[in-house]
């Protein structure tokens, strides 16, 4: 699992929680729970079954929970009573709650991206010919939140570049206008998908943002969410 949110980014394989390139200590207690959260988001964990994956065999008390939501809320600079990214469901248990930007499986070879979507320190690179963004499934570029659509968007990449919506509930943004048809894209436009900002580049950028990993397969001619 190596997913985005906010200004943070989360690896489930290195065990390690970052805000942009650098490392947020966390303990390995921490880091499980997070993982769990985010395992199960959107929904609520109960208490109980957390304290049976954290401590199967050991009893602690509830404080070592609470302690635990203490530890990561602060490491994300979130906040109980105003979260954006831990929220208490009271009487129960805990949630993840935040858009999230999963990515999964291997990058795509270098030399064959034709363009970028780029959002802070994270890149999506664009094959020649379809790519499809939605919330998941088959052939789609993965943006993990309730206000993107299953089959979102479509960038169609060549010797020029066309984005289409695809009848997603809140709409496809090109520079702060809503795409109703194909509709040419060119370097250093700004699109928004959901909660999603993304610049869009022909050109690599710069080393010191990161390429992530996406699911591809043959793209499949459907229009729905």
């Amino acid at each position: 699992m190596d997913v985005r949110f906010g200004e943070f980014r989360f690896d489930s394989g290195t065990r390690l929680l970052y805000r942009g390139s650098e490392p947020i200590h966390l303990t390995p207690k921490a880091l499980e729970l997070l993982a769990l959260l985010l395992e199960c988001r959107p929904d609520a964990i109960s208490k109980e079954d957390i304290h049976a994956r954290l401590w199967a065999t050991t009893y602690v008390s509830e404080a070592s929970l609470q302690g635990l939501v203490s530890e990561i809320r602060a490491a994300l600079g979130d906040d109980a009573r105003h979260p954006r990214f831990i929220r208490t469901a009271h009487g129960f248990g805990y949630a993840f709650s935040a858009p999230v930007m999963e990515h999964k499986g291997k990058s795509p070879n270098s030399g064959t991206a034709r363009a970028w979507l780029v959002s802070g320190s994270a890149r999506l690179p664009l094959v020649e010919g379809v790519n499809v963004i939605g919330r998941g499934g088959e052939d789609v570029i993965a943006l993990d939140s309730p206000t993107v659509s299953r089959r979102h968007a479509r960038l169609v990449v060549g010797e020029s570049t066309f984005l289409e919506d695809l009848g997603s509930k809140n709409l496809t943004i090109l520079n702060d206008r809503a795409v109703e048809g194909p509709t040419a894209v060119a370097d250093g436009d700004r699109i928004r998908i959901g909660t999603f900002l993304f610049t869009f580049r022909t050109e690599r950028p710069a080393n010191t943002t990161k390429t992530v990993s996406v699911v591809r397969t043959a793209a499949r001619p459907r229009n729905d969410q």
